[in-house]
């Protein structure tokens, strides 16, 4: 244990000790030790009270802001000088340093106050100043900043001229310059505000009323904590205490729940969480923050008081060491704990004293270099630094070991894997949280705990409530490991933030992760990689649950009896879930490209299937019975059973209109178009796919639903080629079997008859060399544009089925394409397998970057998790390897089609 000791034996020899190693203190003692009178160290003993009201009689006649100036910072520096002088000689227990601290700090900023009100002619009445922290308990640092809240009491405080809200926060800024301001006399204290309801958002002088709902709707126990230690020391006292006593039910909880009760630990948790002995030997150690330091001892007292004080009056006792004795009189923690705490309480105060001592700096770490630390050691009484270092570390052994035992059941229950602090409470960046979150990998981890703190004060919907909150403080830990882990702890983050903010609640899914690991780090690892799933998963946090089990969804079934908006709405929502699991199972490796492409276009069937009933029952419902038959094809990615996350539908709407039926187009435009709407409408639960009707006959200028028999007139005389390409993608989805087999036997009789046409090869060259002028590729990871991508290969193949006579050749989907000319002698074996595998990568590819991260345009924005998942995709060693062997299946194809097509295709 500290052994501390008085220095000096005179008042000469203090005076000399203090100023040789304190060069604060020097500057004290040569500028203001001779207008304290004092003649020897017993006179020093009894000095502080006669001064203390010497000052109080001098600022009762200071009347204006310029007149206080200079005599309240020569308040401080005699308060400093002499309260130092008691401290080191021991003249003063390390309890009565503190008060007597603190009672400065209440004069000053009682006079500040008073002096401002009297410059602006403004009452107090109403007006308060509550001081929280170890200013609030009477336990206040050296050299310490002060915890304020400004607050008034909109039924007594009168603005005077100005309204109650601007009175007020202009009173409390000249309090503040006349504290802070420095001059050439130094400052009187620094002051800080961030301790009042939601800082960020409100002014430095806040309501009481505003307070009272801030902490009823979005207080946190960090907060009630805080409020131990609360009490009313400048401005209208009464109003402070009353204000206090209806916070009471807020701090004081009687009954607490489970979840309030988890949360605390939680927060003792992510206050000091390590796997390892921390590092006590540490010889420049934080006497505050550090294991083993003062924060560990407060923390111990204040949590027991935060549970079981709302039943025990007795243990609201708003200082720590009397709060030891408190807690140990009723028998939660045994007396020779309460006496170590005690003993270390008071010795690591002293200590941090003395080091603020050296050069008036709020700081609580011992110095860097050894000169300095000998200083301390003796300002401490210590004849060498290495005997003081050495009992220091063993006052800190035994504090941590006595924290350590603080929840310690519920420790082992809850262990995590992240060394270091991990503190988002209150207002100050923890520099140990920091370094926690620099070693797990993110490179700006003071965002990281600015963000936190805004889910913590409820500025989202998914920490509105209070359990909300608390089970954010559980898994927090585990879910910034989870990050860390991916070795894109930034990226991961911001993906998940992205994520958890679009939530339009938070205590299910909150639930979830902190249930299950597996989920958590699933999840993390999910948005890490596809930060487009990140608003699906927002909108739908139940699926999440759906999306790990990975098993298959019952096929969309929408009861007839529904109404078309609650239809369009059910069909949304499982849409929804349905592509999770598609995607989910996509990105991690449970699907290849060939598979996924028909799972979307599964999903894209069942949908259209639904919502072509749905807006058949709509129209008959409001037109009457439909006057003949129906069917929806699908063509291009659709028809090819080749749909990515996020794909448009190529569709049309043929009918066949029966006999004698008046007016049969007018029906049928009405059913498509309430169709199309049911497909593409947004509502309240989102939108299902964009739908893209271009590939009917003559276009956006052709009626959107289409006769049989006017779409065979077409394709006979008026088609271009490249609509007949497109024909050997018609698939019917849903409708009349019977017009399915008419409309398909009807594109093969057109795609037929243009056999023998000088004009399919160059109209295939120009349609190429259009798109290529129009709509060039935006970069290396456009698949589908570039020269030797996708859609080269299309028009390849579909070149080959337009040539080739066979209609038991002709299929939507291009390797089915592919396989059935090989097999057909139409196209050599050398150009299927070449064609075949530059389709398979880039399809692969295709399917994680549209789930991924939608369309993009170049790999410097691809997180090294993505680049990996592509390399998996399609077995390539590395991303290097990946680009490599993607340039070469391009190379192949462009050679292929400038010997199929022609030059024009690439120029």
């Amino acid at each position: 244990m500290l052994d501390l000791k008085p220095i000096g034996g005179s008042l000469p020899a203090l005076l000399k000790q203090a100023a040789d190693n304190a060069p604060y203190l020097k500057r004290l003692i040569d500028r203001d030790f001779e207008t304290l009178a004092v003649s020897s160290l017993d006179d020093l003993g009894g000095k502080f009270e006669p001064w203390l009201e010497g000052w109080r009689e001098a600022f009762s006649h200071v009347e204006t802001i310029d007149a206080a100036m200079a005599p309240l910072r020569k308040f401080k520096r005699e308060a400093h000088l002499l309260i130092a002088l008691q401290d080191l000689s021991g003249a003063a227990t390390e309890a009565r340093i503190t008060e007597r601290l603190s009672v400065v700090a209440d004069l000053a900023t009682q006079t500040a106050l008073n002096v401002a009100a009297g410059d602006r002619s403004v009452s107090k009445r109403g007006l308060f100043f509550l001081a929280l922290g170890k200013h609030g308990a009477r336990e206040l640092n050296y050299s310490s900043d002060i915890d304020l809240i400004a607050l008034y009491d909109q039924e007594k405080f009168d603005g005077g001229d100005r309204d109650r809200a601007d009175a007020s926060a202009r009173m409390v800024r000249d309090v503040i310059g006349l504290l802070e301001t420095q001059t050439a006399d130094g400052y009187v204290f620094r002051t800080d505000f961030r301790l009042r309801p939601d800082p960020s958002s409100t002014p430095v002088a806040v309501s009481t009323a505003m307070a009272e709902t801030y902490y009823e709707s979005v207080g946190q126990n960090w907060e009630r904590m805080a409020y131990i230690k609360a009490r009313p020391i400048a401005g209208d006292i009464e109003a402070g205490a009353d204000f206090l006593d209806r916070l009471a039910p807020f701090v004081w909880r009687r009954h607490l729940d489970y979840w309030t009760i988890a949360d605390i630990h939680a927060i003792k948790r992510m206050i000091n969480s390590q796997v390892g002995a921390p590092d006590l030997g540490d010889v420049q150690s934080d006497l505050k923050l550090g294991p083993g330091g003062i924060r560990e001892i407060e923390f111990f007292a204040q949590t027991q008081q935060i549970i079981l004080g709302g039943r025990d009056r007795k243990l609201r006792e708003p200082t720590t060491c009397g709060a030891l004795v408190r807690l140990a009189e009723a028998g939660v923690m045994d007396w020779a704990t309460s006496r170590d705490l005690t003993s270390a309480y008071h010795a690591l105060r002293a200590v941090e004293h003395r080091v603020q001592m050296l050069n008036d700096e709020q700081t609580h770490r011992l110095p860097q270099f050894e000169t300095g630390r000998d200083k301390v050691a003796a300002l401490c009484g210590y004849a060498s630094r290495a005997g003081f270092e050495a009992d220091l570390v063993t006052l800190r052994e035994e504090v941590h070991r006595h924290y350590q035992d603080l929840f310690s059941e519920e420790e082992r229950k809850t262990e995590t894997a992240i060394r270091g602090n991990l503190v988002f409470t209150g207002v100050d960046l923890d520099p140990a949280t920091i370094a926690t979150l620099s070693a797990l990998g993110f490179s700006q981890p003071e965002k990281v705990i600015t963000r936190v703190q805004s889910w913590h004060r409820g500025r989202v919907p998914a920490t509105r409530t209070g359990r909300g909150r608390q089970l954010l403080t559980a898994v927090l830990p585990d879910l910034l490991n989870a990050m860390g882990r991916t070795g894109e702890a930034d990226t991961a983050f911001e993906r998940f933030a992205t994520f958890f903010e679009g939530l339009t609640a938070g205590v299910q899914l909150l639930s979830m992760l902190l249930a299950e690991a597996r989920l958590r780090d699933d999840l993390v690892l999910t948005l890490a990689l596809a930060p487009r799933l990140a608003k699906t998963l927002a909108r739908s946090p139940a699926g999440l649950e759906a999306m790990i089990d990975g098993g298959e969804r019952d096929r969309l079934r929408i009861d007839p009896a529904l109404g078309f908006e609650t239809a369009i709405d059910e069909a949304r929502r499982y849409h929804r879930e349905a592509a999770l699991l598609i995607g989910h199972r996509l990105l991690h490796g449970g699907l290849t490209a060939a598979e996924a492409g028909e799972y979307w276009t599964g999903l894209a069937d069942e949908t259209v299937t639904e919502m072509a009933f749905a807006a058949e029952r709509e129209t008959e419902r409001r037109f009457g019975p439909a006057p003949g038959s129906w069917q929806v094809f699908a063509m291009g990615k659709m028809g090819g059973r080749e749909l990515t996350a996020g794909s448009d539908l190529d569709l049309i709407v043929l009918f066949d209109p029966a006999d004698g039926a008046i007016d049969a187009q007018a029906w049928f435009t009405r059913f498509t178009q309430r169709f199309i709407t049911a497909l593409s409408a947004p509502t309240g639960e989102g939108l299902l796919y964009e739908i893209d009707m271009r590939l009917r006959p003559s276009g956006r200028a052709g009626p959107v639903a289409v006769s049989l028999a006017a779409f065979a007139r077409y394709h006979e005389k008026e088609a271009w080629t490249w609509e007949h390409m497109a024909l050997t993608r018609l698939r019917p989805v849903v409708g009349d079997a019977t017009l399915a087999d008419a409309g398909i036997a009807t594109a093969r009789a057109a795609i037929l008859a243009r056999l023998g046409s000088d004009r399919i090869l160059s109209d295939i060259a120009s349609m190429r060399s259009r798109l290529q002028r129009d709509k060039p590729a935006r970069g290396p990871w456009d698949f589908k544009l570039i020269a030797g991508g996708l859609v080269d290969i299309e028009f390849l193949t579909q070149a080959h089925l337009l040539t080739a006579g066979d209609a038991e050749l002709i299929t939507g989907n291009t390797a089915d394409a592919l396989g059935r000319l090989g097999s057909a002698g139409v196209m050599a074996e050398q150009a299927v397998e070449a064609l075949t595998g530059a389709l398979a990568v880039q399809q692969a590819l295709q399917q994680v970057l549209r789930l991924a991260v939608g369309d993009a345009s170049g790999a410097a924005g691809f997180s090294a998790g993505l680049q990996d998942r592509m390399c998996r995709a399609v077995g390539a060693a590395d991303f290097a390897a990946l680009e490599a062997e993607l340039a070469r299946h391009r190379e192949a194809v462009t050679a292929l089609y400038m010997q199929k097509i022609g030059a024009a295709a690439t120029d």
